[in-house]
């Protein structure tokens, strides 16, 4: 897979034909995948390329700084994920005042000019582009097929009459309904990052965890939940439990979210220790974050926590 920063970094080096994917993607979401698929589709047919044109940033942080989104994943994580979705190339174009110029009409001209086989675009039924924003898929289609580029539009995906979106999916991701966030995802919404020291409370008290460094943007609710931990280099997997939160009953002033990660099996520091790399795939919402009067009532919670996470790993 390549991963290019501009345009004219991938049109310089492909002279096969390219199906581009347009949008954000942010979440690559099962209504994104339905996109990428018609992508890849129409790049099989004529035996082309199938690349995602996206950016790192949201591009209303460039328009309206203050009404930009948190994001639900970085760039190197999209690229990431947009390749394992089975895109051929990545472009993390940032948005800028030369892109934002860019009237609707000429905007197939544009990406002509700097990739030359540029033969489809594929593009969700909300897709706006162009300086205001004022193009949408279906103008697209009809200006891009007046020099023979063909344009897929891609319907919504919907669940439970709810049209899958980053914007819901952030609201769910807020409110702690992670098998929401899961269905709309089509997968288990994962946390990755790095073992870092700690205080070792979780030791003292009986139940070991691995604290992760971990900052998002669009982060989840403060609270417990069960799901499976991977090291990323060993390739190891363990069921575990996991609270993210500000950690009230041990540390009165603390702002800043952490993640511990607690293994449900034997842990061993050897296998888990400082500096791994690991991913944490959020499958259940235990319960919120509450502060308890004593490290006792701590426990106790934390061991009943443990024993609902077992349980729902045997179910799954």
């Amino acid at each position: 897979m390549g991963i290019f920063s501009s345009i004219e970094q991938l049109g310089s080096r492909f002279t096969e034909p390219v199906n581009l994917a347009l949008g954000m993607f942010d979440g690559v979401h099962l209504g994104h995948q339905q996109v990428l698929q018609a992508s890849q589709n129409h790049a099989c047919e004529i035996n082309g390329n199938a690349v995602a044109f996206t950016f790192p940033t949201h591009p209303a942080s460039f328009l309206r700084p203050e009404h930009a989104p948190p994001l639900l994943m970085n760039a190197e994580q999209k690229a990431k994920m947009l390749h394992s979705y089975g895109m051929n190339h990545v472009i993390l174009r940032s948005f800028d005042h030369e892109l934002a110029q860019v009237e609707a009409d000429e905007f197939a001209l544009f990406m002509k000019e700097r990739i030359p086989s540029v033969a489809g675009f594929s593009v969700g039924k909300n897709f706006r582009f162009g300086k205001g924003r004022i193009g949408d898929a279906s103008f697209l289609k009809h200006v891009a097929g007046k020099m023979g580029i063909e344009v897929e539009i891609v319907d919504f995906k919907s669940m439970d009459g709810t049209v899958v979106s980053s914007s819901i999916i952030r609201e769910k991701l807020r409110a702690g309904d992670i098998t929401k966030v899961n269905h709309m995802l089509g997968r288990s919404y994962r946390i990755d990052g790095i073992v870092s020291s700690g205080k070792k409370m979780g030791r003292q008290i009986g139940f070991p965890t691995m604290n992760v460094e971990w900052n998002p943007e669009a982060s989840p609710a403060f609270g417990v939940y069960a799901g499976m931990v991977k090291h990323l280099e060993e390739g190891i997997k363990a069921p575990a439990v996991a609270n993210y939160g500000i950690r009230p009953t041990v540390e009165n002033d603390a702002s800043v979210p952490k993640l511990e990660i607690h293994i449900l099996n034997e842990f061993n520091d050897e296998k888990w220790g400082y500096n791994s790399e690991v991913e944490m795939a959020l499958e259940h919402f235990i319960r919120p974050e509450k502060k308890f009067d004593s490290i006792d009532e701590l426990k106790k919670q934390i061991e009943i926590d443990r024993n609902k996470a077992n349980a729902l790993q045997q179910m799954s």
